[in-house]
């Protein structure tokens, strides 16, 4: 049982990789294919955001796809939701990293039909009564059977955020194409 569940486990690790590493070339690949209005010289169509998102969103829609089958997150995007997040992304000028961070922090999802239950019993543990508020420092641990998760709570940073206007006559972007292009 154990041998055969961590060949499964390196399997499941190695497609998790390419999975990944093909979907950050798609990604940097179909943002080199997108600038700024202003940054681009010569005869260009204007699109907004979103028609710029619709313009780059195929050529790393396959890649995006089967990364989130494996990672099994696929019913929590549809294709409106990507392509919503893939504009702000444009609008804001983020990286394609940006972009992805969405998709490749969520943390993978293992599921073993074999080990399912409907409700699962957890113990905590804990040296402070924890029904009261959790204080940053708080250290605690999970148990259930062999599996124990050690939780460490921390404070939330605090941000000091100013605001810039971006001007709706500078957002627009164009599609650099070129005779390698595939988008």
């Amino acid at each position: 049982m154990g041998y055969y569940r961590f060949y499964e486990e390196q399997e499941y690790e190695r497609r998790l990789k390419k999975r990944r590493a093909r979907l950050v070339v798609a990604a940097d690949e179909a943002f080199t294919h997108i600038k700024r209005l202003q940054e681009e010289q010569g005869p260009a169509i204007p699109m907004d955001p979103q028609e710029a998102a619709q313009a780059i969103f195929p050529s790393m829609a396959r890649a995006l796809q089967k990364y989130l089958r494996v990672t099994r997150q696929q019913p929590r995007y549809s294709m409106e939701n990507i392509l919503d997040h893939l504009a702000t992304c444009i609008s804001h000028d983020t990286t394609p990293r940006s972009f992805l961070e969405r998709y490749l922090s969520q943390g993978v999802v293992i599921h073993n039909d074999r080990d399912y239950k409907a409700t699962q019993t957890w113990v905590l543990v804990c040296d402070t009564l924890l029904s009261r508020a959790i204080e940053n420092g708080t250290l605690f641990q999970l148990k259930q059977g062999d599996i124990s998760l050690m939780c460490y709570v921390r404070r939330i940073p605090h941000f000091n955020i100013t605001e810039e206007v971006i001007n709706p006559k500078n957002n627009k972007f164009v599609l650099r194409l070129n005779s390698e292009t595939s988008v």
